[in-house]
């Protein structure tokens, strides 16, 4: 036992130290699982997510599922099953600035607007809004247990939609050595994107411990650019139960890649779920 919690521990401490992203998050989550039938159940959760360093928040969602298993052998050691969900969205995007000066002096976009107004470089702002989002997920998922281990390989289709979304552009120009600032309205149109989810996971049962480790990798492929790999996460911690209907996981997830669904770095994750 102590071998295994120890290689549990070295295998979190890698993931920290492997994390190359400076920014922080937390990513958290209450839900409950109804069975309804033998080898069917719902679900419904809800989620709350935040980035930079903790002090802003990313996105909140309520989400229901619906998972049956297909099969299962009579050992009880291997069985596949299939769920779908749906994910209703309120996802938080931050202020982003694009360089507007001359095109001859080479200035990065989305800085902070105090490092163009300093040097004088006329700049473009878009002010944070928040953008709503429909997500619907359907997957299928194999698992295999060897001994003590116990081995998962879950294939999810993810289809989002985008509402349009308003928010306010300033425009600042430096012009006889003073700026002006004019606001306009300005908005995204709505959106669609579709994503392939592959996520391999294992688990491993500690004999006479509540607390069982897992670790996981997730590699997300945007299906509209050629199947083209958008972002990978790594996920390391423990999950326990108190009387087989309070469920807890707690871990650290590693996300190597920003892109306009979420942001990148390295985030501490909770989450709990109540099985009735």
């Amino acid at each position: 036992m102590r071998r295994s919690l120890l290689a549990a521990c070295c295998l979190f401490m890698a993931c920290l130290y492997s994390a190359a992203q400076p920014t922080w998050g937390f990513r958290g989550g209450v839900g409950v699982d109804k069975k309804i039938s033998k080898g069917m159940s719902a679900g419904l959760e809800a989620r709350y997510h935040q980035t930079d360093d903790f002090q802003r928040t990313d996105r909140w969602s309520l989400g229901v599922s619906l998972s049956k298993r297909l099969y299962r052998n009579e050992a009880k050691t291997f069985s596949v099953k299939s769920a779908v969900g749906y994910k209703f969205m309120k996802v938080y995007n931050d202020w982003s600035t694009k360089y507007k000066g001359d095109p001859a002096i080479a200035v990065n976009n989305d800085l902070d607007p105090q490092y163009y107004i300093d040097n004088n470089y006329d700049f473009n702002l878009n002010n944070s809004y928040v953008e709503t989002r429909h997500r619907v997920t359907a997957s299928v998922q194999a698992a295999a247990e060897f001994g003590r281990f116990k081995i998962s390989l879950r294939e999810s289709y993810q289809f989002t939609h985008r509402d349009s979304a308003d928010f306010v552009k300033d425009k600042y120009r430096y012009e006889d050595n003073s700026w002006t600032v004019k606001s306009s309205p300005d908005g995204k149109s709505p959106s669609n994107s579709n994503v392939l989810r592959s996520k391999v996971n294992m688990d491993y049962d500690i004999p006479h411990w509540k607390l069982d480790p897992f670790v996981s990798y997730e590699m997300l492929n945007g299906i509209d650019d050629s199947f083209k790999i958008e972002k990978s996460r790594i996920t390391a911690g423990v999950e326990f139960s108190i009387n087989k209907k309070h469920n807890f996981e707690v871990a650290y997830l590693w996300q190597n890649q920003h892109d306009d669904d979420e942001p990148a770095g390295s985030f501490i994750c909770f989450d709990y779920t109540f099985e009735f």
